[in-house]
């Protein structure tokens, strides 16, 4: 691999007109992939520094893309839940 190979978010994930993970979201929903980041940052940050010949800062980098994609997500929802309960009696009553 080069040294400007992307560990992170490869662009080997961005096939087809779509990135992986918004293929998972199309077809699982966005609450189960929140949960899917959840539990990947949580295997990264355990085998922080357990891996041989792998730079801690690898797997740190890997747990807080996930991180910061459960937390965007998750701000997404909360956007989209308050817009339903604000507006939700207004449209059910056209």
């Amino acid at each position: 691999m080069t040294n400007d190979y992307d560990y992170i978010n490869p662009s080997h994930y961005k096939v087809g007109g779509k990135e992986v993970y918004e293929m998972m979201i199309d077809i699982w929903g966005k609450e189960k992939y929140i949960s899917y980041c959840e539990m990947n940052a949580f295997k990264y940050r355990m085998r922080l520094g357990h891996k041989p010949n792998q730079p801690v800062d690898r797997d740190l980098s890997k747990a807080r893309w996930y991180e910061e994609m459960a937390s965007n997500l998750r701000s997404e929802l909360d956007k989209q839940e308050k817009i339903k309960n604000n507006f939700g009696p207004i449209i059910n009553r056209l």
